[in-house]
């Protein structure tokens, strides 16, 4: 069978299951185009490994496209599309993870004072966007897909209460804002 047919019919399944696929979805669309036009079968080792390595130096994304991969790999395994994975058995050393960093008070005002003065393209918007994403992060903690997809409705000013829908568990969840934020 075509990988590119193994993968529709995965990506399928997980939706069917109200799993939020798009990211890996997105993975296995990548990996299909490194692949090429082959049958599940036919796709050797190496090239698996090439893709996971993918270009410049090894980061925390290989355990993320492994990681989807061997979802791919016991779908197609139970299903009889291959008989064996091609993936690796063993686990490369990866880079530690990033400490988060803090912005102290001072470098977050000169952050938004940056943003305040901010000119690209022709909307005059862009300066005022900018500046309320920043002290959104900010003050109450969202990841950038949480408060890019915010809607006027998601924000209770007079509650002072964000409603995240959809989050990363596909849930949805209220965050508190501080009166400084709300303000």
């Amino acid at each position: 069978m075509k990988l590119i047919n193994v993968i529709d019919a995965y990506v399928s399944l997980q939706w069917s299951l109200g799993m939020r696929f798009d990211s890996a979805h997105r993975l296995l669309r990548q990996f299909a185009r490194a692949m090429g036009d082959v049958c599940m079968d036919e796709i050797q080792a190496p090239r698996v490994a090439e893709f996971l390595r993918g270009a410049g130096p090894l980061t925390a994304t290989w355990a993320l496209k492994h990681s989807v991969l061997s979802g791919l790999y016991r779908f197609a395994i139970a299903r009889g599309y291959v008989s064996a994975s091609p993936l690796p058995t063993s686990v490369p050393k990866l880079p530690p993870q990033q400490t988060p960093y803090v912005y102290s008070t001072d470098e977050l005002r000169r952050l938004v004072d940056a943003a305040s003065v901010l000119h690209v393209g022709h909307s005059c918007l862009q300066a005022p966007m900018y500046r309320t994403l920043i002290l959104m992060l900010y003050g109450s903690g969202l990841r950038i897909g949480e408060a890019l997809g915010l809607t006027l409705r998601d924000v209770d000013l007079v509650e002072r209460v964000i409603t995240v829908r959809k989050t990363k568990f596909v849930k949805t969840r209220l965050v508190p804002i501080g009166p400084k934020l709300a303000q």
